[in-house]
């Protein structure tokens, strides 16, 4: 009996090695429900991302019409189709980015609060304005500069700035001006220059005493029937919107930036990368490689001015000869141009009443502190 125990028991402790032998080690880790638990496989976000088929944010739509123009670099944008895209760094997908077709600023910085939208290409007053109103919301770094105009009605008895202003003051009837994003920058531009020439500037059709009456648009796309239609005689708008209106005879550009008095506005930054406070906490890589993108986008449209123009045709939707009247600079750097131009804006927008909140009576340094984040681009 005991020499039967025996050879069991070598029998068992046999099979037993070999058993362990056999069979790979398994891996280190915690157990939860009689599972093992493997490294953990790093997440790929999926980030919601806006612009608008317009000159000062459509260029990133490059990424989709011609995607071979920045796939041999190590970080670039990869179509699946016509709304959704990967975001590739050295070979693997760090971020599935959806596109979302926005019809301007006020419509992206809307979505932004609403945790819509997790980075918008739009102008940086909306996101001064949206920081104002409690969005926790960054400007990452510029994306263009100039290519903004006022156009008047083809017929408008005035063609240039100063004329408009000396018809307003004697006309016995307030003009009628439109925007098309209540808090874009070619609004603020336009109300500014109007008061700052001495002219009373309302948006209360009541108001008979004023030399204009302003008029929300609500959209790029109004521009220009609100103008055929006569319900407005002059607005601000981005490229290529004043050229078209020309090239359809519809209107005229009665200043350019650098044509405003005093010379304020020249080539004047306007449109900037803004991503959501909680995004840029969370995947820092992702922003990162998002804002080399974008440095990538602006600099091929400002040094392949005429390509950019032939394949962004169609998205905009308007002739290659339209869109080579393009005046806008294209480029990402912080530079004391754009910091100048961000204290313009925060000052002209607080003289006409436009922060109530987080912003209002603030000092420019606690403005840059809180709205602006230099780390991605320096």
């Amino acid at each position: 009996m005991k020499k039967r125990n025996l050879l069991l028991t070598i029998g068992l402790a046999s099979t037993l090695l070999l058993s362990a032998c056999g069979t790979k080690a398994a891996p280190a880790g915690n157990t939860e429900a009689g599972q093992t638990t493997a490294a953990v496989k790093k997440e790929v976000p999926t980030l919601n991302v806006g612009w608008s088929n317009e000159l000062h944010t459509g260029n990133m739509h490059l990424n989709f019409l011609k995607p071979e123009l920045f796939a041999d670099r190590a970080i670039h944008l990869k179509p699946l189709n016509d709304k959704q895209l990967e975001l590739i760094k050295d070979g693997e997908v760090i971020a599935n980015i959806n596109f979302i077709h926005s019809k301007g600023a006020a419509e992206s910085v809307t979505m932004m609060s609403q945790g819509h939208m997790d980075l918008a290409y739009c102008s940086s007053t909306a996101i001064m304005t949206a920081y104002d109103s409690g969005v926790d919301v960054s400007v990452l770094c510029p994306i263009q500069s100039g290519g903004v105009a006022i156009v008047a009605a083809a017929n408008a008895p005035y063609n240039t700035f100063e004329e408009l202003v000396e018809y307003a003051k004697t006309s016995e009837k307030p003009i009628r001006g439109g925007y098309h994003s209540a808090i874009s920058s070619p609004r603020i531009v336009l109300e500014y220059a109007l008061r700052d020439a001495g002219l009373k500037v309302t948006e209360n059709t009541a108001d008979y005493e004023a030399d204009v009456v302003l008029t929300d648009l609500k959209g790029i796309s109004n521009l220009i029937p609100s103008m055929s239609s006569g319900q407005v005689e002059i607005w601000a708008g981005p490229v290529p919107n004043p050229q078209n209106a020309e090239a359809q005879n519809i209107g005229k550009i009665i200043a350019r930036l650098d044509q405003l008095p005093e010379g304020k506005w020249v080539d004047f930054p306007c449109c900037t990368m803004n991503v959501m406070n909680s995004v840029k906490t969370k995947y820092p890589e992702v922003v990162a490689a998002m804002v080399q993108v974008t440095k990538d986008v602006s600099e091929y449209a400002q040094t392949h001015r005429e390509e950019t123009a032939d394949l962004m045709t169609e998205f905009i939707g308007l002739d290659k000869a339209v869109l080579m009247k393009n005046d806008t600079t294209y480029q990402t750097t912080i530079t004391e141009h754009f910091t100048n131009g961000m204290h313009t804006y925060y000052e002209a927008m607080s003289e006409i009443g436009k922060f109530t909140g987080r912003l209002k009576d603030q000092p420019m340094d606690v403005v840059m502190k809180s709205v602006f984040d230099f780390s991605f681009v320096k």
